[in-house]
């Protein structure tokens, strides 16, 4: 019985680890404005403008206006709460020519 339980427990802490991931959003664009004291992010990409709230200001202490980056984030209440913040990958441009 405590085996079977066990193996229950196992598998729940499995599956609410892979949930979790999966909810995890992705986003890239050019930030437009960073406000380190209130901890808000906001990107550009090519539709929108997406502010995302970052529980922590020293996420975004290195990121200034005109940057690239990628945002992980959460929905939660209605906001967008940034898990990560990194510089996004560069597209490389077609070659210009013969």
């Amino acid at each position: 019985m405590k085996k079977g339980l066990l193996i229950l427990c196992c598998a729940v802490v499995v599956l609410v680890a892979f949930v979790g991931a999966a909810l995890a959003m992705e986003m890239s664009g050019t930030v437009t404005s960073v406000d380190t004291q209130k901890g808000v992010l906001t990107i550009k990409n090519d539709k929108i403008d997406v502010g995302f709230d970052c529980e922590t200001g020293s996420m975004i202490k290195d990121v200034k206006v005109g940057d690239n980056v990628t945002v992980e984030y959460k929905e939660a209440g209605g906001k967008k709460k940034a898990t990560k913040v990194s510089p996004a990958a560069m597209k490389k441009k077609a070659p210009v020519g013969c």
